[in-house]
């Protein structure tokens, strides 16, 4: 959990480099990528922290983005999108939490709104646009912003429920 995400960047800049490119300004990136795996260990395989820990990170990153220019803003919006690589299972996992007969239907209807990502980049589009591509990432702002908002809220919705998410315990798939 640690090596893997260094050694998938090694990959991805070692490619680029015999490709002829300069690669040589991401390597600060590093640090970003250790500071998403010590999120995710904060998180600590608990949905609940775990998403609200990883949206903030990630709204403050695309803060940084949106209020720096050059290679920071490049670091923080990459970091956004290396946030989003935890995000999917908690959100589903939170999203199904407490429908009990009607998990099925639940985690249907969470598939299909993967249909939001084909929602959120042409608003973005049509406002950078109006203000500019730099400026426009304050849609993801508020789009991780919401993320950390449910992370909290759902939380006290599924304890109404005596669920208490963080703390069920997986069972064996029995292979």
């Amino acid at each position: 959990m640690i090596v893997v995400p260094f050694i998938a960047f090694a990959v991805v800049l070692g490619v680029s480099e015999i490709y002829g490119n300069d690669v040589s300004d991401l390597y600060g990136y590093a640090i970003f990528i250790a500071i998403a795996i010590a999120t995710f260990f904060y998180g600590q395989e608990k949905p609940v922290k775990t998403l609200f820990a990883v949206s903030i990170f990630a709204t403050a990153a695309m803060l940084v983005g949106v209020f720096t220019n050059g290679i920071t803003s490049v670091y923080a919006f990459m970091a956004g999108g290396l946030a989003c690589s935890v995000m999917w299972p908690c959100i589903f996992s939170l999203g199904v939490g407490g429908l009990g007969k009607y998990t099925s239907q639940g985690s249907a209807f969470l598939i299909m709104m993967i249909l939001g990502g084909g929602i959120i980049p042409p608003i973005q589009g049509k406002l950078s646009d109006i203000i500019g591509i730099h400026q426009s990432f304050i849609i993801a702002v508020v789009c991780f912003a919401y993320l950390a908002l449910f992370a909290f809220l759902v939380k006290g919705m599924l304890k109404k429920q005596d669920i208490d998410i963080d703390n069920i315990e997986l069972e064996s798939a029995g292979h």
